[in-house]
């Protein structure tokens, strides 16, 4: 009974999310203790764990850096009026975790990575601060959080029922904590998302076309979504 008793009190004042804080998880190696599935099962809100790529003096010079060239201003932090969904083409959150790791890529400049990546099984990870600019969509970045789903290997849409409950109650976490968020569209709807009047590019012809994370998943999120006021594009 004493175990159950802080998760009973959490419900009972409908805490928004249940956090795992893992420290020193970037430094001390980087796989982590899963927490044990019946919680994902038990907790209605989204449960996040903390496991942060290199946060340092560095990146938040390339976030600079990039914010200038591509949106003509210098900035580190955004206000969030959309959320991006992605997959990522590898199979395992451990790779993609290691390839968002480091702060630049090979030509120098900020590295891509997302607020947050999701696993096969819905395990939800925080991999930097949710209101930090981070390199996911282009355009939109300095407005958007972005949500990385493993999977999508040889562009194939096969993200998991576990992934669309973790995506939904995620999404319906960030749209009660951040009132400026209007928008949800996948990664292959950025042209379409072009309407909203969040697009900035400074860069002419910058782009690359995506497919991630499907319509499929798209119209799942929307349905399940559809009492929330946010806005979609067509799948």
């Amino acid at each position: 009974m004493k175990r159950l008793l802080p998760l009973l009190l959490a419900l009972f004042f409908c805490v928004p999310a249940f956090v795992i804080n893992e420290k020193n998880a970037a430094a001390e190696g980087k796989k982590i203790q899963q927490p044990p599935s019946v919680t994902l099962r038990t907790v209605t809100a989204p449960v996040i764990i903390d496991r942060p790529v290199r946060l340092t003096e560095y990146r938040q010079q390339l976030m600079r850096e990039y914010a200038l060239q591509h949106y003509g201003e210098e900035m580190t932090e955004i206000v969030p009026q959309v959320v991006v969904v992605h997959w990522t083409e590898f199979p395992e959150a451990d790779a993609v975790y290691d390839y968002f790791y480091k702060e630049a890529r090979g030509d120098g400049t900020l590295n891509v990575c997302s607020q947050f990546l999701v696993d096969r099984d819905g395990t939800i990870f925080r991999l930097t601060p949710e209101t930090m600019l981070d390199r996911h969509a282009i355009g939109y970045n300095w407005c958007a959080i972005g949500i990385e789903n493993v999977g999508g290997v040889d562009k194939k849409e096969d993200l998991t029922q576990e992934q669309l409950q973790a995506n939904v109650l995620l999404i319906r976490y960030l749209k009660e904590k951040y009132p400026t968020l209007r928008y949800v569209w996948g990664h292959y709807q950025q042209i379409a998302a072009k309407k909203s009047g969040l697009y900035k590019e400074n860069i002419a012809g910058y782009f690359h076309a995506k497919v991630d994370p499907g319509p499929k998943f798209m119209k799942a999120l929307q349905k399940n979504l559809q009492d929330t006021g946010l806005l979609f594009f067509k799948p």
